[in-house]
């Protein structure tokens, strides 16, 4: 009886064993080497409790308002002895003349420079270049072409490019790049934003590109923590939600942070975002976002991944931070005391209200050390402790040709075939006569003159550009493109353009009708913004293309990939068949 029991023992056992040795192992993060922000000068110890409250703040800097209500700058930081400001382009851009905006910039950042005791930090997103906003500066491909590229010497050239102009306008500390993954292809606020929706090939890429800021002397800034992209929540209009399994999160945006922060990135923002995988603290019976989480900030983050440099919060006005406080001052102490290193976008009474909440003991002494020491190692290796002669870098002829190649390079090698039943390249003396129609929700037509204009100088017949034709009054003339050979359907919705679903609605649903209608081995559909409007639009379309961005570097590469002057080179980033879209 013994000898039965022991071998019926011993084969449960083998069995367990062998289950076990089968049983995948769950992804862990890779080991937290807590990289050293500690900074060597200690001179952050003297400063008074009004100015370190002020080194966690970046202010909007609306130069004007600001003068008229202190009378200078001075006076302003006298009171409030800031130590960032945030350049809000509408506040400039659209105060004529349009040649003084520059200028004046420089000028309003020389103003807030001059009246700080140390550097100013001056920070703007520019993610897909100075140009992107300012067109005396130039406007990059998407993230996204940088994805489709896949190389990692293209990827430090556009860090280093969009750091150097930067720097020539007085920026110092960029608020990007994204680290969020395009896992949901109806999730409107990452799409080409991203590099990828997958992290083995986003992580190269963007330590690449961290890289190429760095030696530059800018700081980056990897955002949004925990990460988007999973979810088709915006969190500019409520809460949005990293959704992911614990093992999931570890495989993909845990390890790509994780390995950052061993990297020594330096600042990472935290969004609007929830991980309900990890997070079990709630407020009013919800959990938090990341940016009002201590669970997330300091747990996660600070302790467990052994964070040492700055957490910066995402912008405090937007709707996924709303609603869990009285207002957007309360919201903005209650992500400090969470975690928060550095605001974005308080108010001056932030600086009033957090010292009376210190004082009195409510937010203790520590946090506010902790953020400001922080902050100065941050400072301390990128050379922002002692003011320079000039803060403006002067851009040299030699370098802007080079962050013009650069940019070509980068959008050559990643515009992408995606069907070709036409057999490119397109001859003149096939397809001599051709339109192009525009589908998207602001009128792009003048942008696509640029690739009207390269067209024609290839000796093509270009003369129609139309926007966002409707069924319901082309229906009855579609013989109209009888006369031509191709149309050129160009995708363009951008990030915030229109604010909403990431598919389309209204005007241009019924320009993507009309286009159906058409004879399918007359259309070329070219996506310049979201890479699944080719695919999901035109899947029967005899020519498909991707090109991620509307600037004219990609619109040059179209039509030199299209004409078979350069081949097409790119990879999609992204996977293009999922469920939802099929």
């Amino acid at each position: 009886m013994k000898t039965n029991i022991s071998i019926f023992l011993i084969i449960v056992t083998f069995c367990v064993t062998i289950i076990s040795c089968n049983k995948p192992k769950e992804h862990q993060l890779p080991d937290a080497i807590s990289y050293n922000f500690t900074p060597k000068d200690t001179s952050w110890k003297s400063l008074s409790i009004r100015e370190k409250i002020g080194q966690t703040m970046i202010v909007r800097a609306f130069h004007k308002t600001q003068v008229a209500k202190f009378g200078s700058i001075e006076n302003m930081m006298e009171k409030y002895p800031i130590g960032g400001i945030f350049v809000p382009y509408w506040d400039f851009l659209y105060t004529p003349p349009r040649e003084q905006v520059i200028p004046t910039i420089k000028n309003a950042i020389a103003d807030y420079e001059n009246a700080s005791k140390y550097p100013m930090i001056v920070t703007e997103d520019f993610e897909r270049g100075v140009g992107s906003i300012y067109n005396e500066f130039t406007n990059m491909p998407s993230e996204m072409a940088l994805g489709a590229a896949n190389q990692k010497d293209l990827a430090y050239k556009f860090g280093n490019a969009v750091a150097k102009e930067s720097n020539s306008i007085g920026i110092n500390w960029l608020l990007h790049p994204l680290v969020d993954l395009n896992m949901n292809p109806l999730q409107d606020l990452v799409i080409e934003r991203a590099i990828s929706d997958d992290a083995t090939r986003a992580y190269p890429l963007l330590k690449s590109q961290i890289e190429g800021m760095s030696a530059q002397g800018v700081v980056a800034t990897i955002k949004h923590f925990p990460g988007d992209g999973a979810t088709i929540k915006n969190q500019h209009l409520i809460t949005s939600a990293n959704n992911l399994s614990i093992p999931e999160w570890n495989k993909t945006f845990g390890t790509m942070y994780q390995k950052m922060i061993n990297n020594g990135t330096p600042c990472i923002m935290v969004g609007h975002i929830r991980f309900p995988a990890y997070q079990k603290e709630t407020k009013n019976g919800v959990l938090l976002p990341a940016s009002l989480s201590e669970e997330l900030m300091v747990g996660l983050l600070k302790k467990k991944m052994k964070f040492n440099g700055v957490i910066m919060s995402d912008a405090l006005n937007m709707g996924g931070a709303a609603g869990y406080y009285e207002n957007e001052i309360e919201t903005s102490l209650a992500a400090f005391k969470a975690g928060v290193d550095m605001v974005l976008w308080p108010t001056l009474k932030f600086m009033d209200s957090l010292e009376d909440l210190i004082k009195r003991g409510d937010i203790p002494m520590s946090r506010l050390d902790d953020a400001v020491e922080r902050i100065w190692g941050v400072r301390e290796q990128y050379g922002l402790l002692k003011k320079k002669k000039n803060i403006f870098y002067a851009i040299s002829e030699d370098e802007n040709k080079t962050i013009q190649k650069d940019a070509q390079d980068i959008a050559n090698n990643a515009v992408t075939l995606l069907t070709d039943k036409s057999k490119i390249p397109l001859k003149v003396s096939e397809n001599k006569r051709i339109a192009i129609v525009n589908i998207s929700h602001e009128n792009r037509s003048k942008d696509l003159q640029f690739t009207q204009k390269l067209l024609q100088n290839k000796g093509f017949e270009v003369d129609t550009i139309l926007h966002n034709p409707s069924f319901l009054d082309w229906g009855e003339k579609l013989n109209f493109f009888d006369k031509y050979d191709k149309v050129l359907v160009a995708f363009e919705n951008r990030y915030f353009n229109p604010l909403g679903a990431s598919l389309l609605k209204d005007k241009e649903a019924l320009g993507v009708w009309t286009m159906g209608m058409l004879p399918q081995d007359k259309i070329i559909a070219v996506s310049y913004s979201n890479p699944y409007y080719v695919s999901f639009y035109f899947e029967n379309a005899y020519i498909g293309i991707n090109a991620y961005s509307l600037d004219k570097f990609s619109q040059k590469a179209v039509v030199d990939a299209l004409t078979g002057s350069i081949p097409f080179k790119g990879t999609t980033p992204v996977k293009l068949e999922h469920e939802v879209l099929k």
